[in-house]
């Protein structure tokens, strides 16, 4: 029965990422890496994306999120798909990740690189709905973080070497 459910999921999964400018359903789902540890799961949500998108959300978080674990990927995914439904931040993927200053990938040129299959999935992950920030829209570790203003937010959570806030 696991494994029917497990095969339905991957249709679904064909189904509404992989086709070009479809919505992608954002639900409560089981298709966790097993390294994920608990998270919290948003309520269904609608999201539009396109293939390009996806894989420029992918790039982002094997680059951002490089070295740390599939849900300290996850959630750097949830913090960009956060950003979009967020009024303060551009509405878009694309806007979100290619706002002036906002990821050191894109300034440093590395968001150019392959995504991982860690950090692709991840981002599928997140695009169903899988938050384990808890609706944060910033993240940054602390060890090497050079903005000023950055220093001004109140984390409040820790995923990895990344801290989180909203």
């Amino acid at each position: 029965m696991e494994r029917c459910a497990k095969l339905i999921a991957a249709l679904l999964v064909l189904t509404y990422v992989l086709i070009p400018s479809k919505q992608i359903l954002a639900y409560n789902n089981s298709l966790q890496n097993d390294n994920t540890e608990s998270t919290n799961q948003q309520n269904k949500e609608v999201i539009s994306i396109t293939n390009e998108e996806l894989l420029l959300l992918s790039k982002l978080v094997a680059g951002e999120a490089r070295g740390e674990s599939y849900e300290g990927q996850v959630a750097v995914a949830a913090v960009v798909i956060n950003r979009v439904r967020d009024s303060r931040f551009p509405g878009t993927i694309e806007g979100v990740i290619y706002q002036k200053n906002a990821f050191s990938v894109v300034a440093d040129g590395s968001i150019n690189m392959n995504p991982t299959e860690s950090a692709y999935k991840a981002a599928q992950q997140a695009l169903y709905g899988l938050d384990p920030t808890n609706k944060a829209v910033y993240f940054w570790n602390p060890d090497i973080a050079t903005c000023k203003w950055i220093k001004t937010l109140d984390p409040y959570m820790r995923i990895g070497n990344h801290v989180f806030a909203k």
